[in-house]
């Protein structure tokens, strides 16, 4: 495991006492200089100060510490009671989050993110394997399950996407590293019709680069948070294109508004 510390880590701050990890994408874009993208998250962006994160992971699979062991990172944002209460009580993780929540958890949840544009990007072999290996070590030292302990961030809150991976087979993977300590890698690949593949159920309330991407295509306004003028507006494009008129992005949805990736803008970083 190959792990170096960020220029300005964070070794102060309010303090972690983990009882779990949250997996994240950067969301980053995909020609931006690792460094710059490590030097972000060490800082922070808009109104998020930094650090994001408290191991990040490059797509050579250098690890790259953030934080301190005991020093919380602002990487998961609100989400839900239910989830932590589960997490707490060694319950096995349930599925996508069902509401967006209201409470934090920093403080108890490490966050660990891929740099990856969250658009399908292929995760190569050498970031995956760097991600179970570091989420297996930090089960071992922690004597956590994967099955309970680790989650996507889209299953904190519904108003996330990351990762855009099975985390099912993400915590299998984990587990069987922990017990036979062999890398295993099976993630789906980058698809080849040049579309931007399904982020996963978008509703009101969602706050996502994937909302931007509908907003363009139904013409609301393009700001990431999917309110009542994009569900107008979503519902008048179903209406329009013969779908169930329920204002509810699901994979028919999506692939019906065909969003390629040469049409995605994104900004310098995230």
């Amino acid at each position: 495991m190959k792990l170096v510390d960020a220029p300005g880590k964070a070794n102060t701050g309010r303090p972690l006492k983990p009882f779990g990890i949250v997996v994240h994408h950067t969301a980053s874009n995909r020609n931006a200089d690792p460094d710059n993208v490590v030097a972000m998250c060490v800082r922070g962006v808009n109104k998020v100060p930094g650090p994001l994160y408290n191991y990040l992971i490059k797509r050579d699979g250098t690890i790259v510490k953030l934080t301190a062991e005991n020093v919380k990172a602002n990487h998961a944002g609100r989400g839900l009671q239910s989830v932590l209460t589960r997490m707490q009580q060694n319950n096995p993780v349930i599925g996508d989050a069902t509401g967006p929540g209201k409470i934090s958890a920093n403080s108890r949840l490490i966050g660990i993110s891929l740099i990856n544009d969250g658009l399908g990007e292929d995760i190569p072999g050498s970031q995956m394997d760097a991600l179970v290996e570091l989420c297996a070590f930090l089960c071992d030292g922690h004597n956590w399950n994967p099955a309970c302990a680790v989650i996507g961030h889209k299953e904190w809150t519904s108003r996330k996407v990351d990762p855009l991976f099975s985390m099912n087979e993400l915590r299998g993977m984990i587990q069987r590293r922990m017990v036979t300590d062999t890398p295993v890698m099976t993630l789906p690949k980058e698809p080849e019709d040049g579309l931007v593949p399904f982020p996963g159920t978008l509703r009101k309330g969602s706050r996502s680069q994937a909302v931007v991407h509908v907003q363009r295509v139904v013409g609301a306004l393009a700001d990431g948070i999917y309110g009542r003028g994009t569900l107008a507006k979503v519902k008048q494009w179903q209406r329009a294109k013969g779908l169930v008129a329920d204002g509810v992005v699901g994979p028919k949805t999506w692939a019906a508004m065909q969003i390629r990736r040469q049409e995605v803008v994104q900004p310098a970083f995230y």
